[in-house]
């Protein structure tokens, strides 16, 4: 149910790239102070995903494919992922997810379309900052509480500004071993999210089609009547 949770927590950290190792942190600085002015320009945002996550015990990746809404509040962000599993042989699209961080009200509610049963977690009780799931049109300050980031490559053709995040919470470090964020250096936003995670596997999702301020349906953070929800505790907490 959670198969893209900790691919969200800085939104969510992308493949290794091959550019040059970039140490200034003059640079570093430059890049949080761009992303974090687009930040300040969007009242939401929408997107288009495609995500390949490697397991240990699987020869071949599970692949899926969805779409990303974003909307900010002063009472807290909303984020609806809308996901469908991937024949990578077929292209053929099965079993829909969807998953709202809802950061007003400090709750993760993820659920199965079809069979319309699903889990819903306080993160407020469960001690799982909001601001971590928020990267994606979001601020990448508030990631500093958690992680040590690192400036890893500047943009080459085709590739944006890497940064490498690793956790400094111990809590943190019960879910992942490593983040990598790539940042669009024309927008300014992150545009591909990899995480290693502590159990060695990954998570690698690309970004595409950002509309930005073009609004977003109000119903897609609405779970819809008939949908059972079972209250969880956030894993390891």
């Amino acid at each position: 149910m959670r198969k893209i949770l900790f691919a969200l927590a800085p939104a969510v950290s992308l493949a290794l790239l091959l550019a040059a190792r970039a140490d200034d942190p003059g640079d570093l600085e430059e890049v949080f102070k761009k992303v974090d002015a687009k930040a300040e320009t969007l009242k939401d945002l929408k997107a288009e995903f495609r995500q390949e996550k490697k397991m240990k015990i699987r020869k071949r990746p599970l692949v899926a494919k969805g779409k990303i809404s974003v909307k900010k509040a002063e009472a807290g962000t909303r984020i609806c992922w809308e996901s469908w599993d991937i024949d990578p042989d077929t292209d053929k699209a099965s079993d829909p997810q969807r998953l709202l961080v809802l950061g007003d009200e400090h709750l993760l509610i993820a659920w199965n379309l079809e069979e319309k049963t699903g889990e819903r977690t306080d993160l407020g009780k469960g001690k799982f900052e909001v601001a971590e799931f928020l990267s994606i049109g979001g601020s990448l300050s508030g990631l500093k509480k958690s992680f040590n980031i690192e400036l890893s490559a500047r943009p080459a053709e085709g590739k944006g500004w890497e940064l490498k995040l690793t956790p400094t919470s111990e809590r943190m470090k019960l879910f992942i071993k490593e983040l990598r964020m790539e940042i669009d250096p024309k927008e300014w936003i992150v545009s591909r999210i990899f995480a290693l995670e502590a159990g060695g596997d990954t998570i690698d999702i690309r970004l595409s089609k950002f509309e930005m301020n073009a609004g977003v349906d109000e119903e897609v953070f609405k779970v819809p009547a008939g949908v059972k929800l079972e209250d969880v505790k956030m894993d390891g907490k």
